[in-house]
């Protein structure tokens, strides 16, 4: 599916437009230089607080249908986080993967050196995590696995600052609202006093919400 929805987007973008000659630039890169994010949830142990900074987060191309008005698409750089602590016959360590992908329409006000901007996304997210723990006397094992998936709406709103030529510099905030099917298995297991164990799967269902409050970016017409 996300592939499916990679190849229509930048099928659907570079057709748009090409049949005359604007006097505006119609193409447009940009780069996510610094990243502030809200920290994915139920992942304390990897993401100690509330948010963290992302370098070189995203990058975004997006084709001008006229000097107001563009389509965006925005791959962000997959969040791949792990960690471990085991130590003698204990065990504790995890791991975190997520991939997120937007493709959207921005309005773009009157341009002049300092321009604000509004944006819609579709968002695509999908993470993993995994989260061991046990060892002891006792020999208890705990493994914790947890698969998402949803589809949201992302509104944006930013500002650029013409640096020079044809070079910008701009700062973007956005809320990511995402319905999320979460898909996790737990299992359990102890040696003593007699060996056990047992495993659970659920599924569940909810809305979730990632603020980003700040994204500075460098971004390039052409």
């Amino acid at each position: 599916m996300k592939k499916a929805l990679l190849v229509f987007s930048l099928f659907f973008i570079l057709k748009i437009g090409y049949s005359q000659s604007p006097d505006y630039n119609t193409n447009e890169v940009s780069i996510g230089i610094i990243d502030l994010t809200e920290s994915p949830k139920n992942q304390e142990v990897l993401f100690e607080n509330s948010y963290y900074l992302k370098p070189f987060s995203n990058l975004t191309y997006k084709r001008f249908l006229n000097d107001r008005n563009a389509i965006r698409l925005t791959f962000y750089r997959p969040i791949n986080k792990s960690y471990d602590k085991s130590g003698g016959s204990l065990i504790n360590k995890g791991e975190y993967k997520e991939q997120v992908m937007k493709i959207g329409y921005e309005y773009v006000f009157k341009q002049k050196r300092l321009t604000p901007y509004l944006a819609i996304d579709f968002s695509y997210i999908k993470s993993k995590s995994l989260r061991e723990t046990g060892g002891g006397i006792a020999g208890s094992f705990s493994e914790t696995k947890r698969d998402l998936n949803g589809f949201g709406l992302s509104p944006t709103v930013g500002v650029n600052y013409n640096f020079y030529k044809n070079i910008f510099i701009g700062l973007e905030s956005n809320l990511n609202v995402i319905n999320l099917k979460e898909e996790k298995t737990l299992t359990q297991s102890t040696l003593l006093p007699e060996p056990n164990g047992s495993i659970t799967k659920e599924t569940d269902k909810s809305f979730e919400s990632i603020y980003n409050p700040i994204v500075f970016l460098v971004k390039f017409k052409f």
